[in-house]
């Protein structure tokens, strides 16, 4: 496998060569809330010139460049159109947990109508809103302004039609050493991510949620600085266009020793590797632990997390309340409390539940299940979803859960109305892993009775 490298010739922000590719998908017939939600995925390219060929030769990785482009980055929009049968809060909040954060400042969520506020802070508040979810450059292309002219280019071209642009600055990923990220140095980073949406055009509205005003002519003004601006930072990185070479592709001779080590896996090591990926969705207590241990072996966690967490799964017990467990983990990498929480729970999608909602009386042992949920009564503003990657808003396995008993669960008829507080992805739950015993009377309980022939 070749490694993704920029060509020798092609410089930072050298606008000849950045290109912004614009990608959108949706079924002939809209479904859920595809008529009202609509994302946009904007692959930020790097082509490589015909004309102009690389100090040290190019590569079959620059013959490639010269036709389909090397992404180095991306952004993601979402535009929630108005005039549809749907609630725009409804649309985002079931969509992802950041585009419901930015909905509920922006919407009210009984009406998915503008509030009073917003219509206040925008010039004509009627049409779409567009929302700058992501934006996201390697690491090798930061430090050079770019994210903002670029968000600002991807605005232009998708916000006809709306009011406002709408974007909550925050951190897209974490520092190697998450011991780093405290609270004063996220704050640090949100303040500069404001600042380089505020260059181009986004002013603070409430609870963190900036607005842009495409009625307005300021945003247009701007984009035309930040393009002068690349114009610039393009001739003067010119001369500098040998020190920019990344890495040449590795000669065949180098990447044969890594093939050679791949062909003497162990068979055992193969079967490992199988029987982890058969535990993905299982509801089954046993799997838990081969679930993490798989899930770790990928995963370029700290040893020492690994560790810590694999210790605290081989001690669950059936009667253990997750949320502490989970709070023994809130310092470790968010990938891995999220491991942690899918292998002592199931997802409510992974169980079925019919059979004992229409007659409570077969639960048995199951009705001690453990049940966790971020809103299980409907106390709070907004629907209810499980743990781990359960879906995209998931809430973390912590203090801020509910936890009932699935038998309880299933005597709050609110729970299980459409318009309660169940996500429509997750089911609101997750449960905790059964024991054997457990198990045992589900699989019984659950399977569909043998048809004989006539």
């Amino acid at each position: 496998m070749t490694a993704s490298r920029r060509p020798a010739c092609e410089l930072p922000g050298d606008p000849a060569r950045l290109r912004l590719v614009y990608t959108h998908d949706h079924p002939i017939e809209p479904y859920d809330f595809e008529d009202t939600l609509e994302q946009w995925h904007v692959s930020v390219r790097l082509f490589h010139s015909e004309e102009e060929e690389c100090p040290q030769g190019c590569s079959e990785a620059c013959e490639r460049s010269i036709e389909e482009g090397t992404e180095i980055g991306y952004l993601l929009l979402c535009r929630l159109r108005d005039y549809t049968a749907d609630n725009r809060w409804e649309a985002a909040d079931a969509e992802s947990g950041d585009l419901e954060s930015i909905a509920s400042t922006v919407f009210d969520p009984r009406t998915g109508q503008y509030t009073d506020a917003f219509d206040e802070a925008i010039e004509c508040p009627a049409g779409d809103l567009l929302i700058l979810d992501r934006v996201f450059l390697d690491k090798s292309w930061r430090g050079f302004g770019l994210g903002p002219v670029h968000a600002a280019e991807a605005i232009r071209r998708l916000s006809g039609g709306c009011c406002a642009v709408a974007a909550e600055p925050g951190m897209a990923e974490w520092p190697d050493n998450r011991e780093e990220a405290s609270e004063s140095y996220r704050q640090q980073a949100r303040r500069k991510i404001a600042t380089l949406w505020e260059s181009i055009g986004f002013t603070h509205f409430q609870d963190g949620v900036y607005l842009l005003d495409p009625a307005l002519r300021q945003p247009g003004d701007l984009l035309a600085q930040r393009r002068e601006e690349l114009l610039e930072l393009s001739q003067a990185y010119r001369p500098r266009a040998a020190s920019l070479t990344i890495v040449r592709e590795r000669e065949q001779e180098e990447q044969e020793p890594a093939a050679a080590r791949g062909a003497v896996a162990s068979e055992q090591q193969l079967h490992a590797r199988e029987g982890w990926l058969e535990t993905i969705g299982s509801v089954r207590a046993r799997d838990s632990l081969l679930y993490l241990q798989g899930r770790c072996q990928q995963a370029g966690w700290d040893s020492r997390d690994k560790q810590t967490a694999l210790a605290l799964a081989a001690d669950v017990t059936s009667e253990a309340d997750l949320r502490g467990l989970g709070a023994q983990l809130r310092d470790v990498h968010f990938g891995l409390h999220k491991a942690f929480a899918d292998a002592v729970t199931f997802s409510a999608d992974s169980f079925d539940v019919r059979p004992f909602r229409e007659d409570p009386s077969r639960m048995g042992p199951l009705a001690g299940v453990w049940v966790y949920g971020s809103n299980l009564h409907g106390r709070y503003t907004g629907r209810s979803h499980g743990v781990g990657d359960a879906c995209q808003h998931a809430r973390s396995l912590g203090s801020g859960l509910e936890r009932i008993s699935l038998a309880q669960l299933l005597e709050l008829e609110d729970f299980w109305q459409w318009n309660g507080p169940m996500c429509s992805f997750c089911s609101g739950w997750s449960g905790q892993r059964l024991t054997e015993e457990q198990y045992t009377y589900y699989l019984s309980a659950t399977a569909k009775p043998r048809t004989t022939a006539p």
